[in-house]
């Protein structure tokens, strides 16, 4: 036998003993719960000791309350309409962000074409800009 059709029947024989593992004798967790120890299935559910009555009336309740929210829902639609920003205010804002402006460059915002001068600040956070005048 070569050594990689040894390692294989390892392999298979590790994985059948794994398999058999849970079904040998003396194997603890194979063994049914005592019938003291209580399970979550032999736990009574809080909502069994309700009568007829108080659950159909939980249910009802349950119903107006998906109702209300399926009408707050609809009456708020247009507050959840998304506005996108208009392209020159997205333009605008990128350039007043860009670090690789130089002195001299020319930028054009929302508010027409401006000289960019460099930066007022020692942070570089806010660009100086001098308006263009038209020809």
């Amino acid at each position: 036998m070569t050594s990689r059709l040894r390692y294989r029947h390892a392999v298979l024989v590790l994985l059948v003993l794994v398999q058999l593992r849970p079904t040998m004798a003396g194997d603890k967790s194979s063994e049914e719960p005592s019938p003291e120890t209580p399970t979550i299935e032999t736990l009574p559910s809080p909502d069994s000791s309700l009568s007829r009555e108080d659950w159909k009336r939980r249910i009802d309740n349950a119903r107006k309350r998906s109702a209300q929210a399926r009408q707050e829902w609809r009456l708020n639609a247009p507050l959840r309409r998304f506005v996108p920003e208009p392209p020159e205010k997205i333009a605008t804002r990128r350039v007043l962000s860009d670090d690789t402006l130089q002195p001299g460059d020319i930028v054009s915002t929302d508010k027409g074409f401006f000289l960019f001068r460099g930066w007022s600040d020692a942070d570089r956070q806010t660009p100086d800009l001098a308006p263009l005048m038209a020809r």
